[in-house]
């Protein structure tokens, strides 16, 4: 076992010395703790958005296959993620509490999924520890999974599931610790029937069939809205009410590989006697097709539903399809006169391989009332066009998502990324609806261990304009540490953005992530480490030469709260971060030291798209200002998507500003310096304004030989208020000749 490292970070010209003593990375680390592992191997990533909703990440077990088909449901308040081949399993033998994220979160300890199993013999990849007992890691995860797509086949061509193979010996496995059903009061229960035929007009083997009471969406819970169909036809038990059905059928090869799905809906009906209703499969006769102003080939895409009732949760399904799967639904042409209903289509298409900058489309376009005919000719005007840049010192497969949201998904979305060769340069068209907030992040590669994403940058949520062409960089170097940033108008409340460094009365509040890139938004992925990295880092606080404050970073982000006295003061914050490992090369290290005058602050608030701190369940704490932080954003001139410059003279252009929301003053002075010799030397660059808060410095660094060197960086910037900012880059970027 490695042992625990200890940080010493010795801050030089005219900086203290700083010793921060703890544990930085143990040989076996947990997965993070916003990441779940289901039953089946599938990972799921949550993020708790600023304004409470989840925001959901899922990478799945596997890339093919019916398993690959991935289902999100929320009943009842309750989200589940689920892959297809488990829905006809669900309360036959496989409890839902596995496919409760928040659950699952609860339970699962280092890995481990803890799991209660009642059976006479061995399950794939259940690990049993004692009667009764038994836990599944991600190996074991996976190798359940593939056993439970291989049942799913057996019983799709036999018509017949569960009781056998797999669920022999009433074999049932549950999340230990999982809610027994809840008990209902007594009421007149009706019947309802749902007959359907498959997509060639036979009845159905294994669809599934959902319902939900518009009239309350609480009022039932996952076993009793949902169903499969044997022979064609699924029955529920439910009070009397008006409710609303959906029925969700895949078609698949000879391999088990998904080639359509159909949604077939019933938006409202009422229930007062036994009812029967029809969701033929062959009802869903409306394709979602895409006519874009370049051609595309589909990649990834689905469809999402949300019906909402007059009280109590919504009710939503959203079916990532996986790559290039066509999608049909049944159109609708009355709208619904109880609660809401809301439905778009979700796609991502691609160019063809050849010569040229590759470019793709993500789109999507929401309905309400009605389900619409899903042909949609895109306008070139309704798109935004975004050049990205991916960078990476290495040549990797690393993951992308990109998700848009609407105000409307109160339960919080849930979308899969997709693989993506690193470095990488391409042309992102993107739904430009104003309502939209699109979300997501790239990682540099993935845990092999917990599925977890690292060495890459999240991106605020963000809305685009129709028309507008922008420029994104996505983790180029050098990287540093920053805080959130806010990419909508300050009225703007979707979504909530809590700055760096805040103040009510004396108490402050740091939020600062280390390793994030200089594109306004981006945020790294902090002190989380993996098997493969040494990451570590600390931070230390002064008030008027006294130290206050200090801590390491096996918490994740630089995230202290300390109080100062509510006396006039200067404070000085230290943040040193360091990573070192097989996929890091560049940028590995950085210092950076703020000082800024401080005092007492009484009745301040921030505006709507900002908050002190977010309060789950209630609404956000405004009432605070932002702390005058310094603030530097780089770019390297002529550098390579490997983050490589030819030797020689070089320039940086220095973006020097404050916190957003903070008392910002003229800036004073900035200063750069760079070294070849890891830090061992420092020269210093020719610097000179640009405006607009731009500073170009400008240096020769040359490579002794043909295998390049690193450069380091070293700058200084100061405003007429008395704040500071000195900030060393380790390896920041490397020269060839």
């Amino acid at each position: 076992m490695r042992k625990y490292l200890s940080l010493l970070a010795t801050v030089t010209a005219g900086l203290a010395v700083v010793t921060v003593s703890g544990p930085a990375f143990a040989e076996a680390p947990a997965p993070p703790p916003d990441t779940a592992l289901l039953i089946t191997g599938d990972v799921v990533t949550v993020r708790a958005a600023p304004d409470g909703r989840p925001t959901t990440n899922i990478t799945p077990a596997t890339e093919k296959g019916l398993a690959r088909a991935l289902v999100h449901l929320t009943i009842a308040g309750k989200s589940y993620e689920v892959p297809a081949t488990a829905l006809p399993y669900l309360g036959r033998g496989l409890d839902p509490s596995l496919f409760d994220v928040q659950a699952v979160l609860k339970a699962q300890k280092n890995g481990r999924v803890p799991v209660k199993l009642s059976s006479d013999r061995a399950v794939p990849g259940v690990q049993a520890t004692a009667a009764g007992d038994g836990y599944l890691d991600l190996a074991s995860a996976k190798e359940f999974g593939a056993a439970l797509a291989r049942q799913f086949a057996e019983d799709r061509a036999s018509g017949s599931y569960g009781g056998k193979g797999l669920f022999a010996a009433k074999t049932s496995i549950a999340l230990e610790g999982a809610e027994p059903a809840r008990v209902k009061p007594a009421s007149v229960m009706r019947t309802v029937t749902v007959n359907a035929d498959n997509a060639e007009g036979k009845p159905d083997e294994g669809g599934t069939a959902l319902l939900y009471n518009v009239d309350n969406g609480d009022l039932l819970d996952f076993d009793e809205s949902t169903n499969f169909f044997f022979g064609g036809t699924a029955k529920f038990s439910v009070p009397e009410g008006r409710y609303s059905a959906l029925g969700l059928f895949f078609s698949t090869d000879a391999e088990n590989n998904v080639t359509g799905v159909r949604f077939s809906a019933q938006p409202e009906f009422t229930v007062s006697a036994d009812t029967t209703i029809r969701l033929d499969a062959q009802r869903a006769t409306s394709k979602v097709t895409w006519v874009t102003p370049k051609p595309a080939l589909p990649a990834e895409g689905g469809f999402f539903i949300r019906r909402a009732a007059t009280i109590g949760s919504g009710f939503t399904v959203d079916v990532d399809a996986g790559s290039g799967v066509p999608v049909w639904v049944s159109p609708t042409s009355k709208p619904v006169k109880v609660g809401q209903l809301q439905s778009y289509p979700y796609s991502r298409l691609i160019s063809a391989p050849g010569p040229g900058t590759p470019y793709e489309y993500q789109l999507q376009k929401a309905a309400f009332g009605v389900i619409p005919q899903q042909r949609y000719v895109v306008a070139a005007n309704s798109l935004a066009t975004v050049n990205a840049s991916y960078y990476s010192e290495l040549g990797l497969i690393g993951r992308r998502q990109r998700a848009g949201a609407y105000p409307f998904e109160l339960e919080g979305t849930a979308r899969l990324s997709h693989p993506m060769e690193l470095p990488r340069k391409q042309t992102e068209y993107v739904s430009a609806d104003p309502s939209i907030m699109w979300f997501g992040g790239i990682a540099k590669y993935v845990d092999a261990e917990f599925g977890g994403w690292h060495g890459g940058q999240y991106e605020a949520g963000r809305g685009y304009q129709p028309g507008t062409t922008l420029t994104e960089d996505w983790n180029k170097f050098p990287l540093h540490p920053a805080g959130n940033a806010s990419l909508l108008a300050p009225t703007d409340p979707r979504n909530l953005t809590v700055p760096a460094a805040t103040r009510n009365g004396d108490q402050v509040k740091l939020e600062l992530v280390p390793f994030s890139d200089s594109q306004p938004g981006h945020t790294g992925f902090g002190f989380s480490g993996e098997r493969v990295d040494s990451i570590y880092g600390g931070y230390v606080v002064e008030e008027n030469g006294v130290k206050i404050a200090e801590g390491d970073g096996a918490g994740g982000d630089v995230v202290p709260e300390f109080t100062l006295s509510p006396e006039p003061s200067t404070v000085r914050l230290v943040v040193d971060a360091n990573r070192y490992g097989p996929m890091y090369r560049l940028s590995n290290g950085s210092n950076t030291e703020w000082t800024w005058k401080s005092q007492h602050v009484q009745g301040a608030q921030l505006p709507d798209a900002f908050a002190c701190r977010l309060n789950k369940g209630g609404p956000p704490d405004r009432v605070c200002a932002v702390e005058p932080l310094l603030t530097l954003a780089y770019g390297v001139g002529g550098m390579s998507l490997s983050g490589l410059v030819k030797s020689g003279p070089q320039t940086l252009d220095v973006t020097v500003g404050h916190l957003q929301q903070s008392a910002a003053s003229k800036i004073t002075a900035v200063a750069v310096q760079f070294s070849v010799d890891s830090g061992m030397t420092w020269q210093d660059a020719t610097t000179t304004e640009q405006g607009n808060g731009v500073y170009r410095a400008a240096y020769t660094a040359t490579a002794p030989d043909f295998r390049g060197v690193q450069v380091s960086l070293r700058v200084t910037a100061a405003d007429e208020s008395g704040g500071r900012i000195v900030e060393t880059t380790t390896g920041a970027y490397k020269i060839f000749d």
